[in-house]
C-alpha cells in the first residue's frame, strides 16, 4: 500500500473519494486515493489474500465465456445470442479495470491535484454538491441497470429450468456442457451466475472512478469561472485604497492564471490515463449495438430476452454517454472561461497598473479561447453530437445489410 497523506481540511469531494476508495478496496482497486481505508491491519491482510483468489476467479470467468466458442457447439439460438453479447460486454469491460490498475499511481496523483490542490483557492460549495449528486446518479443508474440485466437473465433461466426441464444456463461457459445434467455441472452453473454480481461490481467501481475524474475536471472549469467572476468584488471593498485594490486584484488574477494552467495539465493528464478506456468503450458499444440489432432483426425473440437486451443496451449506451456528455460539457465550460476572465474587473484599474493588467488579461483570454477537447482514437471528439452520431452509425451499418 502506498504511503497515505492526511487532508487537513476535508471537503465533500474528498469525503466522497474516501468512500469510493473504501468501495474500491473491497472490489480489488487498492490505493486509488491518498488516504488509507478505515479497516484493521489484520482485515486488510486477509482481505488482500482473498482478493488474489477473487482475481483468479474473475480471469476464469472471462476466459470461460470466451472459451465456450471452442467447446459449446450445440447451443440453441437464444444461448448463442447470449454468448455473443456477453462475450463482448463482460470481458471487454473487465479490461477497463486492468487499465485503471495500470494507471493507478497516475490516477491517485490526479485525484489529489483535482480534489485538494486546486480547491485551495476556490471551491464553490453549490457546484460541489451538484457534482456529487451527478456522480451518485450515475453510479446508482448504471449499477441498477447491470443488476437488472443479471436478474432478468437469471429469472428466465430459472423459469426454463422449472417449467421446461432445461438446465439452469444464464451464460454459456467453456464447462460444463449445456446438456450436462450432473450435480457438479449444476453447481458450477449456479456458482458462475452468482459470481456474475461481484464480477460486474468490480467493473462498476472502475467506471465510477473514471467518471468521477471526468466530472471533477468539468466542475473545476466551473470553479475557475466563479473565481474570476469573484475578483470583481475586490473593487467593492471600501476599506482598501485604489492602489491596494489594484495590487490585490493583480495578485489574485495571477493565482487564477496558475489555476487555469494547472487545470489544463490535469485535463491533459486525465486524457492520457483514460485514452485506452475511451477507445475500448467506443469499440464495445458499437460492437454491442451491432450484435443486438442483427439479433433482433434476424429472428424472433422472447420477452425475457428482449428485456435483458434492453437493459444491456441502456447500460452500455449510458456508460458511453456519461463519458461523451461530460467530455462535451468540459469543452463547453472551458469555452466560458474567457468571458469570466473578461468580466473579472480589470476595467477598474487605472494608470500604469491598468496597462500591465490589461496585457495580462489579454494573454489569459487568448489561452482560454483555445478549445479544450477530449478525443479518442485520434479523431472522435467527445460531445453530444458525436454521441448521437456513433449510436446512429450502428443502425446505419446494420440497415445496409438488413
Amino acid at each position: 500500500m502506498n504511503p497515505s497523506l492526511e487532508i487537513k481540511n476535508p471537503s465533500e469531494t474528498t469525503k466522497l473519494l474516501d468512500k469510493i476508495n473504501t468501495i474500491g478496496f473491497l472490489f480489488g482497486l487498492n490505493d486509488v486515493w491518498i488516504t488509507d481505508v478505515k479497516f484493521s491491519s489484520s482485515f486488510i491482510y486477509f482481505y488482500k489474500i482473498f482478493d488474489y483468489v477473487n482475481e483468479v476467479i474473475n480471469i476464469y470467468f472471462s476466459l470461460s465465456i470466451l472459451g465456450s466458442f471452442f467447446t459449446q457447439h450445440n447451443l440453441t439460438e437464444r444461448q448463442a445470442t447470449d454468448r455473443l453479447l456477453f462475450s463482448i460486454i463482460l470481458p471487454g469491460n473487465m479490461t477497463m479495470y486492468y487499465i485503471l490498475m495500470f494507471y493507478k499511481k497516475e490516477t491517485r496523483s490526479l485525484l489529489y491535484q483535482l480534489a485538494v490542490v486546486l480547491k485551495q483557492h476556490q471551491n464553490d460549495l453549490a457546484l460541489e454538491r451538484e457534482m456529487i449528486k451527478k456522480i451518485k446518479i450515475f453510479s446508482i443508474s448504471l449499477s441498477g441497470l447491470v443488476c437488472a440485466t443479471a436478474v432478468v437473465q437469471g429469472a428466465h433461466a430459472f423459469y426454463r429450468t422449472v417449467y421446461a426441464g432445461e438446465n439452469f444456463i444464464t451464460i454459456p461457459s467453456a464447462w460444463p456442457g449445456v446438456h450436462d445434467s450432473s450435480a457438479a455441472a449444476g453447481a458450477m452453473r449456479t456458482f458462475l451466475y452468482i459470481w456474475w454480481f461481484p464480477y460486474a461490481a468490480r467493473i462498476m467501481v472502475a467506471f465510477l472512478i473514471f467518471v468521477t475524474m471526468l466530472l471533477v475536471v468539468c466542475y473545476q472549469f466551473k470553479n475557475l469561472q466563479c473565481y474570476f467572476y469573484s475578483l470583481n468584488e475586490i473593487f467593492s471593498d471600501r476599506k482598501l485604497s485604489q492602489t491596494e485594490k489594484e495590487f490585490k486584484y493583480e495578485q489574485a488574477f495571477k493565482v487564477g492564471i496558475q489555476m487555469h494552467a494547472h487545470t489544463l495539465w490535469c485535463k491533459k493528464q486525465h486524457q492520457h490515463v483514460s485514452k485506452e478506456m475511451f477507445g475500448m468503450e467506443i469499440f464495445l458499444v458499437v460492437g454491442m449495438l451491432v450484435a443486438e440489432l442483427i439479433t433482433v432483426l434476424g429472428s424472433e425473440r422472447t420477452l425475457a430476452q428482449l428485456s435483458s437486451m434492453a437493459f444491456m443496451t441502456i447500460a452500455t449506451c449510458l456508460s458511453l454517454g456519461f463519458f461523451m456528455w461530460n467530455g462535451g460539457d468540459i469543452t463547453i465550460e472551458a469555452s466560458k472561461l474567457a468571458e469570466a476572465i473578461y468580466s473579472s474587473g480589470w476595467q477598474n484599474c487605472y494608470g500604469q497598473s491598468s496597462v500591465r493588467i490589461r496585457k495580462m488579461v489579454v494573454g489569459a483570454i487568448r489561452q482560454a479561447q483555445i478549445p479544450v477537447v477530449y478525443k479518442t482514437l485520434g479523431v472522435v471528439q467527445f460531445s453530444y453530437e458525436s454521441y448521437v452520431t456513433l449510436v446512429k452509425m450502428t443502425y446505419t451499418a446494420v440497415s445496409v445489410f438488413y
